[in-house]
């Protein structure tokens, strides 16, 4: 497993806006895997394509419970597992399998980081709105 410092990119190689990056890697990818040309064929195509995906987040979450330690007594009020153990980089790699799905719902919506990082913002403005007023 790489250090921290053996994950970070060279500069030189990356905009310094890195979500827009992750979506531009991600756009490649399901143009190379000849997705994109299959979910702009047909709205039925398109909905599969957010079905499978959907399906994919679900298993993902899946195994990131796999990998905490959701079924140990010691964390959880009804565990029955004392032997399962918290694995913090396997966590890791699950979250970036999630985060593969996302942007592929992100690009299938037509969603740029932009509207991302917009849409972001209002909602969690939102949800700290209604935690003062009581939610």
């Amino acid at each position: 497993m790489k250090t921290k410092k053996e994950l970070r990119f060279d500069k030189d190689d990356y905009s310094s806006d890195r979500l827009s990056d992750l979506f531009i890697q991600q756009f490649k990818l399901q143009d190379r895997l000849g997705n994109i040309k299959k979910i702009k064929s047909s709205p039925e195509m398109k909905q599969k394509y957010i079905n499978q995906m959907i399906l994919a987040i679900h298993e993902e979450a899946v195994e990131i419970m796999r990998e905490t330690a959701y079924k140990n007594p010691d964390y959880v009020e009804f565990g029955w597992k004392k032997g399962q153990k918290f694995d913090n980089e396997k966590f890791k790699e699950e979250i970036v399998d999630i985060w593969h799905f996302v942007l592929n719902l992100c690009i299938v919506a037509d969603m740029d980081s932009d509207e991302l990082v917009a849409r972001f913002f209002n909602k969690n403005q939102e949800n700290h709105k209604r935690q003062d007023d009581g939610y």
